[in-house]
């Protein structure tokens, strides 16, 4: 396959799905984007302390953490619709939720209690919608050829909802009020992932068959825990970017630059995302993934001169933020295809829950070490660890690489992967 051919073979990813799933999956991940942001403006803005807002914003990316995987579990084990349902049931009843505590000055415990149960049942569209891709490639309904574009699409997606999602709780909170954007967030995840859960795709991810189906299946343990660490050290990269760049633009007296720099890295990682198809079968996944976070960490060094340095005004910061968000979906893409390969198709949903919780514990660890350190030593410290940060990725993919080689496609009939990867 030429490379225009695996760019064109996105549009043949309608014809496997149906036309309505890529616009369900791509706009059913945005709310999940909104919660946290909105539950800081939500309870920061009725209090008047930044302290509680941030506490109740932190209680949602807690419970976002924990019960990613336990969704995913679910959904292997009961099925992509019940599982789904039940989230997204839960998530809008939750928000919903935490408007009244908030609306009617409950007890500050409600308000924390209920922004970790939406975290918590938070539907998990983006991992899911990967899952239902791999099932369809493991059935023979996707081609191999297109699994690239398919998984590519899901990092485009992803990217798609991590700039969306933030400004659309902005807008809606700046035209209307705070609470208004939170039930916004409900009012989406109520419709767009309640569709998703009932989509046909859900019927290609078999459940479990008994109590113990899922954890007698065959695990790459090793695998999935250094792809694991590898994307918590992404995650804690996010968190200590957006801490340095905060730092600059607050500094600067322009605190709104804050997020529209750090949209900026979202977006050249979404443009990127697309030309992932492209890259030659002869560059494998293993050797990929360490020279994606090779390259980020190079690439972040420039970003990490001036505006640690304080070097210039804010514009330069913007520019050079491109550079390593070019990096990021293609390191995403190649994470999570691999990760298709280390568990059978039956817990397939779990380890993509995870590694996305293993993103949200990284950005949290990273957001928070780094604001701590940017506050008392400027924001060199920031993004000090965020090239510490790329360092994990180089190290977890590095120590892996030769386990990830030997690894085959879901797609591949069960005989044609290799058992001694097993462990």
């Amino acid at each position: 396959m030429s490379r225009w051919d695996a760019l064109r073979a996105y549009s043949a990813l309608p014809a496997t799905t149906g036309p309505w799933f890529l616009a369900v999956t791509l706009v059913g991940r945005v709310p999940a984007s909104m919660g946290q942001l909105g539950a800081l403006l939500l309870v920061s803005g009725a209090t008047g302390s930044l302290a509680l807002g941030g506490a109740t914003a932190s209680a949602f990316a807690v419970g976002q953490a924990a019960g990613g995987p336990l969704v995913g579990r679910a959904a292997d084990r009961y099925g992509h619709r019940p599982a789904g349902l039940a989230a997204a049931l839960l998530h809008t009843a939750a928000l919903v939720l935490l408007v009244v505590c908030v609306a009617r000055d409950a007890p500050t415990g409600a308000a924390l209690l209920s922004s970790a149960v939406a975290g918590f049942s938070v539907p998990q569209v983006g991992p899911l919608s990967r899952a239902r891709w791999t099932a369809l490639a493991h059935h023979g309904r996707l081609p191999m050829a297109r699994f690239p574009a398919a998984m590519s699409f899901e990092g485009t997606g992803d990217e798609f909802a991590f700039v969306l999602g933030p400004a659309l709780v902005g807008v809606i909170a700046s035209a209307t009020s705070p609470p208004v954007a939170v039930l916004v967030a409900a009012g989406l995840t109520v419709t767009t992932c309640v569709a998703f859960a009932l989509h046909p795709t859900a019927a290609a991810v078999a459940r479990g068959r008994g109590r113990d189906a899922g954890a007698a299946a065959p695990v790459l343990r090793v695998p999935v825990f250094l792809l694991a660490a590898g994307l918590t050290g992404l995650g804690c990269y996010f968190g200590a970017v957006q801490a340095g760049v905060t730092w600059r633009a607050v500094d600067a007296g322009a605190d709104g630059a804050a997020g529209l720099i750090y949209a900026v890295l979202g977006l050249s990682s979404a443009l990127a995302g697309v030309l992932v198809p492209m890259l030659p079968a002869s560059f494998p996944l293993a050797r990929r993934l360490q020279a994606g976070f090779v390259l980020l960490a190079v690439l972040t060094l420039p970003l990490a001169i001036v505006g640690g340095l304080q070097a210039g005004g804010l514009w330069p910061l913007g520019l050079l933020i491109v550079l390593p968000g070019v990096t990021i979906a293609p390191i995403l893409v190649t994470a999570y295809t691999q990760a298709e390969m280390t568990v059978p198709v039956a817990r397939i949903s779990w380890v993509m829950t995870l590694l996305t919780s293993a993103v949200v514990v990284g950005y949290a660890i990273g957001a928070l070490l780094s604001g701590t350190l940017a506050d008392r030593y400027g924001p060199l410290a920031a993004f000090l660890i965020a090239l510490g940060a790329a360092g994990v990725g180089i190290t977890a993919s590095g120590l892996g690489r030769r386990r990830l080689a030997a690894l085959r496609p879901n797609g591949m009939a069960p005989h044609e992967r290799n058992p001694a990867e097993i462990s």
